[in-house]
């Protein structure tokens, strides 16, 4: 594409100028048969590290949700035919209710509607949806300062011969030499004040909302990238343009330049109408309850009025100063946001916190035993308690803490009645059982000789250890919403399968070297972890390489942090691991499997008759799994 003059495009140039501030393996049958089934979206391949990753369908959709087909992927090819398309969705979005966004059953049918009175058939559905969408958030979209939005853009727009531009693992970076549009677009939206990202994919997207440093994004992309990358978005209730591309090649691409200026000039002036209810900022929120002040209203200290160095006075005060480390807090999220489903109300009451935060008190004790069972020396990047602190006193504090967050919920029977804080309680304590029966499984297989495992006997684990604590947090917000009864079964369903989907995406990040909570990656290979991964090569491999992966696990150390006694060895059997585990594609049979589970999830709360809850499921499930 020919680079472009900005002064020549009277609908930007007078809001910008004021502005100065601021060689891999081929890919295995499997894979090909994955891909053609539609199990998988993506396979990508890193030559240096000679590894193939698997990238699963997004979160689960009905069939109907899912349009496929050239038809689908139509752009009109003049400015006339794209303008008659908007207006004509501006009208139908007028009359759509503000509470929560259409989603895509609601915008395909829309489309069809819309398109037939101006005397097209479905060719355009696609590009009539986009329309709908950016229609309904037009005026929210404008609302959000410009330093609060994201611009994305496709690699595709760059001039590929010639481009001296520098790839990441994340991004493109522009260095402007104005052979493309890129370099105007990038150095225009920067100016203006946008989060200016050239990237394909969601996942970096998805943490500048959690962060909160987006709130609104415009998106360029082909239909066919913006039907997949939206879905996420729509799930998340974030005002989003987007603009489509005029020609998928995926080669030196077009886009309606006038479009893109006029859609990053959009602004509000004046009072924001009626925001679209998003759970978003909960989740934002929610971490801020664990800081020192709000923490202190949740769960006061009991022991403040002994003298300074008492020993009693001191348990309590690691026990809070614990709380206050990182973690998502997406237990008392869950809490809180099924209250807010159920009650559409924005302020979370003080007894709905105090509950959520009981959930947070379970988990971190939780933590503790298990990094202490692991002999695990890092824990949110620091010291794990049990290291800077003893073993035993560790094993005290996680004692405390549990007893804390069940006295937390009980301290609230005043408030919340007798009788949901006892099925609040007796849901907590189902949660404790199951968690240590599955904790308990693992240690005992960890302790014996006997490694051979099956993929269905790790999903048990998982469906024990992780599951419980999501069903107690989202049962909690349930019950004091005053909805459980109907929907128990269903809602504790979609919680095994969901806490099942995200242990297995932490298996893949661990053989990715993506582990945030500790400091060394792939602990969970050598130390001989009954993970989904171990079972699915043991299950795959030959004799020969199974017996490898039975004697790793079999002299697996103590700890997945101690250094090993032969360093060259330990990296050669590692090496050896990963070479089985990509040999037959094991991260991708995995990710087929998180997939499935994702959609039992869905499936499971299909008869759940109510929008709010919907909406957070669908919200849970864009989040929770990436």
């Amino acid at each position: 594409m020919a680079a472009m003059n900005p002064a020549e495009h009277p609908n930007l140039s007078p809001q910008v100028e004021p502005l100065t501030a601021g060689a891999a393996p081929p890919v295995a049958p499997a894979a090909s048969a994955a891909l053609k089934s539609g199990q998988v979206t993506e396979i990508s391949r890193n030559a240096q590290q000679g590894t193939l990753e698997a990238h699963a369908p997004l979160a689960y959709q009905h069939e109907e949700w899912r349009p496929a087909g050239e038809h689908f992927k139509s752009i009109p090819a003049t400015k006339e035919e794209r303008e008659k398309i908007r207006k004509a969705a501006a009208d139908v979005t007028k009359t759509y209710a503000r509470n929560r966004p259409p989603n895509k059953a609601t915008l395909q049918t829309a489309a069809q509607e819309l398109l037939k009175p101006l005397g097209y058939d479905t060719t355009y559905i696609g590009f009539a949806m986009v329309m709908l969408n950016n229609e309904y958030w037009r005026e929210e979209f404008a609302a959000v300062p410009f330093e609060k939005r994201l611009f994305s853009m496709p690699h595709c727009l760059k001039q590929a011969e010639n481009c001296t531009a520098k790839l990441d693992e994340v991004q493109l970076h522009c260095n402007g030499c104005g052979l493309c549009s890129l370099a105007d677009f990038d150095q225009i939206g920067k100016r203006m004040g946008y989060n200016v990202l050239i990237a394909e994919g969601t996942p970096v997207v998805l943490k500048l909302i959690a962060s909160g440093e987006v709130e609104g994004i415009l998106g360029v992309a082909c239909l066919n990238v913006l039907e997949k990358a939206f879905d996420k978005v729509l799930q998340l209730g974030m005002p989003a343009i987007a603009i489509p591309l005029l020609r998928d090649t995926c080669h030196n691409t077009e886009v309606d330049i006038d479009w893109v200026y006029q859609a990053l000039g959009y602004q509000k002036v004046g009072a924001a109408g009626k925001r679209t209810r998003s759970f978003v900022p909960l989740l934002r929120n929610v971490v801020h309850d664990f800081d020192p002040k709000p923490l202190e209203k949740i769960a006061p200290y009991e022991r403040k009025a002994l003298p300074a160095g008492d020993k009693v006075a001191e348990t309590e005060k690691i026990s809070i100063a614990w709380m206050r480390k990182g973690g998502k807090r997406f237990r008392p999220f869950l809490t809180q946001a099924a209250w807010q489903a159920l009650t559409d109300q924005d302020e979370i009451p003080l007894e709905v916190k105090r509950v959520a935060g009981g959930m947070e008190f379970f988990h971190k004790a939780s933590l503790i035993h298990d990094d202490i069972e692991d002999d695990d020396d890092f824990r949110y990047g620091t010291e794990t308690l049990h290291k800077s602190h003893s073993v035993p006193v560790a094993l005290n504090i996680g004692d405390y803490l549990l007893g804390r967050g069940y006295k937390v919920v009980a301290d609230e029977m005043p408030t919340i009645g007798a009788e949901k804080a006892a099925k609040i309680l007796r849901k907590l304590s189902e949660a404790h059982v199951k968690l240590a029966e599955g904790q308990g499984a693992e240690l005992l297989w960890r302790k014996g000789r006997e490694k051979n495992l099956k993929p269905l006997d790790t999903l048990r684990l998982y469906a024990l250890k992780t599951a419980p604590a999501f069903d107690a947090a989202l049962y909690a917000g349930i019950v004091l919403g005053g909805a459980d009864g109907p929907w128990d079964t269903a809602l504790s369903e979609f919680c095994k399968h969901l806490g099942v989907a995200y242990q297995i995406q932490n298996d893949l990040k661990d053989v990715d070297g993506d582990t945030p909570n500790k400091v060394n990656a792939c602990g969970d290979i050598l130390k001989g972890r009954p993970t989904l991964l171990f079972a699915l090569a043991l299950e795959s491999s030959t004799d020969a390489e199974k017996e490898l992966i039975l004697t790793a696990a079999r002299e697996a150390p103590d700890s997945s942090d101690q250094t090993p006694a032969d360093p060259e060895a330990h990296a050669k059997r590692l090496a050896e691991l990963r070479e089985i585990y990509f040999k037959y594609e094991i991260p991708l049979q995995a990710a087929m499997l998180a997939d499935g589970q994702r959609n039992r999830a869905m499936r499971a709360i299909d008869h759940v008759a109510h929008d709010g809850l919907q909406a957070l499921f669908t919200f849970l499930t864009a989040t929770l799994l990436e």
